[in-house]
């Protein structure tokens, strides 16, 4: 399997730089993007492999790994119920909120591995974060009890999706 020559070279630095495994998998990379409505648009990325396998991410409205499939119908069930989920909340009322938790998220986890990867913080102050994010994620935990659940399995795409390649 021959690779390319900034990936052989990106490889060989690895390597020196004590990389105990690197494994290249020939994939074809695949954007799909699905407009919503209203400004909504929801991305995912696949890889196919050599191999016929899949590796899912989403991408927009914000990035979610999702992993790896076995089957060209997995994905497609997979993105078939994540979209009609979308198309279902964004109707809500809450949406635009549930959006901007969605990406407070993402930042709140960048910023701590900034923070703890490049500052010496104080046990106490660590302590707190942890406790603080325990917390939220209680309060998370508990909803999916107090909450009642949407099933949107059963319904049928009833819009017309653009897909771009």
């Amino acid at each position: 399997m021959k690779l390319s020559v900034s990936g052989d070279y990106i490889n060989m630095l690895l390597r020196q730089m004590g990389a105990t495994s690197i494994k290249h998998f020939d994939s074809k990379m695949n954007i799909v993007n699905f407009d919503l409505g209203d400004g909504l648009i929801v991305s995912y990325v696949y890889n196919v492999t050599r191999k016929n396998k899949y590796f899912l991410q989403r991408m927009r409205p914000y990035s979610l790994v999702e992993g790896f499939y076995a089957t060209e119908e997995e994905i497609i069930e997979f993105i078939r119920k994540d979209i009609a989920r979308f198309k279902n909340a964004k109707n809500s009322k809450n949406f635009n909120t549930f959006l901007l938790i969605s990406h407070l998220g993402h930042h709140v986890s960048s910023h701590i591995e900034e923070l703890f990867l490049n500052y010496n913080v104080p046990e106490e102050q660590m302590r707190k974060i942890e406790k603080e994010l325990e917390d939220s994620l209680y309060d998370i935990l508990e909803m999916f009890h107090k909450c009642e659940k949407i099933d949107v399995e059963g319904k049928q795409d009833e819009t017309n999706s653009n897909l771009d390649e």
